[in-house]
């Protein structure tokens, strides 16, 4: 069996709702745990911004929205084995509420390294939404009242209606749901590292898959690194890498024309973001070079040589995928990111139809589904074997 039956098969059998689950006959087994963020102060609601109206999607503020607070992450194990001292975070893309499609990917890089994998929901995806935003009814409804507004509006669909629409009316959520998601995170590797989690030995060693805004979100976190936390991790950015605004983010699945312009106009306005909004920023972020880091992604003038001299220093850790045909994360930006840091990008063309969205499509066609099968052994093979340190490696049993 390939990734097309082990998606279908993984699918069925996967539920956030289940602490622990014996996935028999994939290799793997998977458990569930709470996470409650600490880092709501800043969301909008908030007494630091006190003039921020509520969500009107939820009719509550957003940091009070409780599915983003408290909520649960799945880890996958190798079959049998309860503890290990290796970790890989894999972070998603934009505007996803569903694990389905990377259920497989985690799975083969379990198998492939013999690492635990962690699904992570960004903040304000995934399950860390509310389910009117994904309900299809109400949000076409909401799709048509965008396309009625927004003159030559594009792209506007049930599927991106709720994001579109609250980073039209705040753009300043980009960053504070992406500040949160950051500090989430670092909570998350301080408790794996402290040795307090049940799945992780205190000397684990903790890696990042990241993906399209997922991999945006990792080179943050690299060019941050408070405290050298990621000196000795690896990171894998797959069809991602470049800085915000080469990214395209207007797409059926992500942002309608009107959002995306809007949130390109409002952080790439140099006089009103960088003498205005950073400042203020900083001031409400604990961990300051954050804000920096996140500077740094945002355009190539921003802390041009901060960001090329990390990423050369990660050049040995750091594997970077662009794919062709990608609208959204073009390769041809993605490796203008790295000319300055030497770091190689694998340009990678897949033969059959496929996208940013969709770079292993799950297909009807038994031909077509082979080759996808085979560009998705190729690609997570080398990934695996990047990822893989026979050194200082322990697992576990019972």
């Amino acid at each position: 069996m390939g990734y097309t039956d082990y998606h279908n098969i993984l699918g069925k059998a996967f539920s956030l709702e289940k602490d622990e689950e014996k996935m028999k006959g994939t290799g793997i087994d998977y458990r569930t745990f709470s996470f409650s963020s600490n880092y709501t102060q800043h969301l909008p609601g908030s007494l630091k911004m006190p003039n921020i109206e509520k969500d009107f999607l939820s009719g509550i503020a957003d940091n009070e929205i409780r599915e983003n607070i408290d909520f649960r992450y799945p880890v996958f194990l190798p079959e049998g084995y309860k503890q290990t001292n290796r970790a890989i975070i894999l972070l998603h893309g934009l505007n996803e509420k569903s694990w389905d499609k990377y259920l497989p990917w985690a799975r083969e890089l379990v198998l492939r390294t013999g690492h635990a994998v962690i699904l992570f929901p960004i903040s304000f995806h995934m399950n860390r939404t509310p389910s009117a935003w994904v309900n299809p009814r109400s949000m076409a409804g909401l799709s048509s009242l965008r396309e009625e507004k927004c003159e030559d509006q594009r792209c506007s669909t049930f599927a991106n209606a709720a994001i579109s629409e609250r980073l039209d009316n705040m753009p300043e959520r980009f960053a504070l749901s992406g500040y949160q998601s950051i500090m989430d995170l670092l909570n998350l590797v301080n408790h794996i590292s402290s040795g307090n989690h049940p799945v992780f030995k205190e000397d684990t060693e903790i890696h990042f898959f990241g993906y399209s805004i997922g991999a945006f979100l990792s080179q943050v976190l690299m060019i941050a690194n408070p405290g050298g936390i990621f000196d000795k991790s690896r990171f894998v950015l797959f069809a991602g890498g470049t800085v915000f605004s080469n990214i395209n983010g207007i797409s059926r699945f992500i942002l309608d024309q009107q959002a995306f312009e809007h949130l390109r106009k409002y952080y790439l306005n140099h006089d009103s973001w960088r003498r205005t909004t950073l400042k203020s920023y900083v001031k409400r972020m604990d961990v300051k070079n954050v804000a920096r880091a996140f500077m740094a992604m945002l355009s190539p003038e921003y802390f041009s040589s901060l960001r090329n001299t990390v990423f050369s220093n990660f050049n040995d850790r750091l594997l970077v995928y662009g794919l062709k045909d990608d609208k959204v994360f073009p390769e041809e930006h993605i490796m203008d990111n790295f000319k300055g840091s030497g770091v190689w990008v694998n340009r990678l063309h897949f033969p059959y139809p496929y996208s940013h969205e969709a770079p292993f499509p799950l297909s009807k066609d038994p031909s077509v589904s082979r080759e996808v099968d085979k560009s998705f052994d190729s690609i997570f093979k080398e990934i695996g074997n990047f990822l893989r340190d026979e050194h200082n490696y322990d697992f576990s049993g019972f």
